[in-house]
């Protein structure tokens, strides 16, 4: 099987309008997708990322995400599949997308060491 990373990007004013009780359950849903995809194989690992970070280009260092994005990463997941339209159709399954995150899935290329 092939890895692939899924980074997720959240839509950050959608996630705004959540009450904690809704990121809970948004949370909870995100979990019970990531164990039905290790009981079939799919799930390799992944996180969700902080909102604190930094942005770095042409050497110039900001500060970033920047909160007038409408979108950010909120987390990755590496996933296993034979093909990208297979991983395609496991990231539909995804329960971000029903918050208005998009998701990026890119196959990762192993060099020789």
């Amino acid at each position: 099987m092939k890895e692939y990373l899924m980074l997720i990007r959240e839509d950050i004013e959608s996630y705004r309008k959540l009450t904690p009780e809704e990121v809970q359950k948004d949370i909870e849903e995100h979990v019970k997708w990531v164990e039905k995809l290790m009981e079939n194989g799919n799930f390799k690992g992944g996180n969700p990322l902080s909102t604190d970070g930094k942005h770095l280009k042409n050497n110039l260092v900001t500060d970033g995400p920047y909160i007038e994005l409408k979108e950010g990463a909120g987390g990755f997941d590496f996933l296993l599949a034979n093909s990208l339209e297979e991983v395609t159709e496991i990231a539909k399954g995804c329960p971000s997308m029903k918050n208005g995150a998009t998701l990026e899935l890119r196959e990762i290329l192993h060099t020789e060491e």
